[in-house]
């Protein structure tokens, strides 16, 4: 917060300057983006039989977003952001499926602790955090990196978000066909229990 207060300290300024390193971290991440990489990431989830989405904290608020859409194009995704019930549900992870951990600094010791059990189990591990560096990154068969940093007291989520956005956009296009037929039927249930407002 000290931090904040000096380098924000023209009130005016300091929303431009906030936005502004929102779009430098953007920036960053897709110049150090490893798109054979990405490309990799996107197959994993394609080929999955589960893909579960481990993610704690401030995290979470990623995990639920990725958790959200990848539900609408995959057979079975299940989000982790309770370490108090993990062993229940994982304890039969397999070659065929996937577990995609997110983490920025600091980062969540039970994060960490499930992509390693999954990397034991011989799941494809997906690392979505901040640097090479991360604790995350020797459990990971993909790591996916975004630039998250800012000076103040959150992480800026704005890169990850994005990265995440590409994701289910990539594995929408490759699904788009069975993605299509259930759309279509989704939307007659959207409007038989009235879930949208209409005029």
């Amino acid at each position: 917060m000290k931090i904040s207060k000096e380098v924000y300290n023209d009130q005016d300024q300091s929303v431009y300057d906030i936005f502004l390193d929102d779009i430098s971290n953007i920036r960053s991440t897709l110049e150090r983006l490893d798109v054979d990489v990405f490309k990799r990431a996107v197959e994993s989830l394609i080929k999955a039989k589960r893909v579960y989405i481990v993610a704690n904290r401030s995290a979470t608020a990623l995990g639920v977003f990725l958790e959200y859409y990848l539900q609408f194009l995959l057979e079975q995704v299940e989000l982790i952001h309770s370490i108090e019930n993990v062993s229940e549900r994982i304890y039969d992870l397999n070659e065929d499926d996937v577990v995609i951990g997110i983490s920025f600094a600091r980062y969540t010791t039970s994060t960490i602790k499930v992509l390693s059990y999954a990397q034991e189990k011989e799941a494809t591990t997906v690392a979505i955090t901040d640097n090479l560096l991360s604790p995350l990154i020797p459990y990971a068969n993909i790591p996916l990196t975004a630039s998250s940093q800012m000076p103040t007291f959150i992480d800026s989520f704005v890169a990850p978000l994005s990265l995440i956005n590409a994701l289910i956009i990539s594995v929408g296009k490759e699904k788009e066909e069975k993605f299509h037929d259930k759309l279509e039927s989704l939307e007659e249930l959207w409007d038989k229990f009235n879930i949208f407002y209409k005029k």
